[in-house]
């Protein structure tokens, strides 16, 4: 029999393909398949090394459940496979993370196609998917270039990306703490840059998440420079979440990039034309867009902190550049944030303008008996990325 051929030799690979739901051998198997009944299928378990005659009925379940589009059973199923392939994982050394990877892609594919029920299964995907990450990280045994250990950072990957599709992101600390407690697993460079791509991802998303700007750009930057160049989905969704961060810096996205990331183009435009005209209600309205709202999830807050800035900035550059000196009047910037769309009272322009100077996108000060705005003689709008702390607010 295959399945016990593949045991036999310890050929992780060649089992992978064997339990995987999709490809040719699942096609083969349901081709060749007369009875499906578990009391019919029982009889040829007794010739394979346990538990791997319960895995493959199970396995065969999954495959029937699946072509009926019978999703919950399936996964159900699936479920009972990976908590039969954990007891043999844990007792072997590092030839199985084939199998292990393929088993929980499975896992997670079918969770997301359980319909009604779906958060209660990707709740339980992300705990399987968790034990996973144990069943690594706890192995002594193994040689170290042979050990499950290898594992740890795709099964992490799976973890986070399950705790994100259910929104229970802060569950994703106690991974995390895990990892950096343990000083026996291998350094994160010595991964597959596939692996690295997905933590690293993760690690600037719950950054982002947490207002963290400073420490997000720099995992979404390392996540975007490891990722491979051809993998434009994934490329996207990390400069979904980095071109934001950049706009705090004051960095706008290059024509080369838009070119390359049409739908991050479409995605993005809106915002970028409106700064770059200095339109208050355009961004607005942008950003008030039904179907844009949708895409930007949780990048709505971090789009309003850095284009409102930069709209602001560029209207002072306007005033500064038609006014004579370096004295402007509080009500010309009063009137120029009316004009872009902003209807403000006057006190709450000169607030925009002490806040500006405070927070170093202008040098200067306000006179507010005289309602005048006094720039510096140098350097009156330093660029942003020489702040001290380009992402405060």
């Amino acid at each position: 029999m295959a399945i016990a051929n593949a045991v036999r030799d310890e050929d992780g690979q060649r089992l992978a393909a064997l339990v995987r739901i999709s490809g040719q051998e699942a096609v083969n198997l349901l081709r060749d398949l007369r009875d499906s009944r578990r009391t019919s299928l029982a009889r040829f378990s007794s010739s394979i090394v346990d538990p791997w005659g319960e895995i493959a009925i199970a396995h065969v379940q999954v495959l029937v459940n699946v072509e009926d589009k019978n999703f919950v059973e399936s996964y159900r199923e699936q479920a009972a496979l990976l908590n039969l392939f954990l007891r043999f994982f844990v007792t072997k050394s590092g030839w199985t993370l084939p199998v292990l990877y393929t088993v929980l892609r499975d896992l997670r594919e079918l969770s997301d196609k359980t319909g009604k029920a779906v958060t209660k299964w990707r709740e339980d995907a992300a705990r399987i998917c968790n034990k996973a990450f144990s069943s690594c990280v706890t192995d002594r045994s193994s040689a170290p270039e042979d050990s499950r250990k290898w594992g740890i950072y795709y099964t992490v990957g799976l973890v986070l990306k399950s705790y994100f599709k259910v929104q229970r992101t802060s569950l994703s600390r106690n991974v995390i703490r895990a990892l950096k407690a343990n000083n026996d697993i291998p350094p994160l460079t010595e991964y597959p840059r596939a692996h690295q791509v997905t933590y690293k991802y993760y690690l600037g998303m719950l950054s982002f998440l947490n207002e963290d700007y400073e420490q997000a750009e720099q995992e979404l930057t390392q996540a975007f420079y490891l990722c491979h160049c051809q993998a434009q989905s994934n490329l996207e969704r990390i400069l979904t979440y980095l071109l934001p961060l950049r706009l705090l810096r004051g960095h706008l996205p290059s024509d080369e990039l838009s070119f390359r990331f049409p739908a991050l183009k479409a995605l993005c435009d809106p915002f970028i034309n409106a700064i770059r005209k200095g339109d208050l209600k355009q961004f607005d309205d942008a950003l008030n867009e039904t179907a844009t709202q949708k895409r930007l999830l949780d990048l709505g807050f971090a789009y309003n902190r850095s284009a409102l800035l930069l709209l602001k900035l560029l209207v002072l550059r306007w005033i500064s550049g038609t006014s004579k000196g370096t004295r402007i009047p509080i009500a010309m910037f009063h009137a120029s944030l009316r004009v872009s769309g902003q209807d403000i009272p006057v006190e709450e322009a000169e607030c925009i303008v002490a806040n500006m100077i405070f927070k170093g996108f202008m040098r200067g000060y306000v006179s507010h008996e005289k309602q005048m705005v006094v720039l510096a003689q140098t350097n009156s709008f330093p660029k942003l990325s020489t702040r001290a702390n380009p992402f405060a607010y």
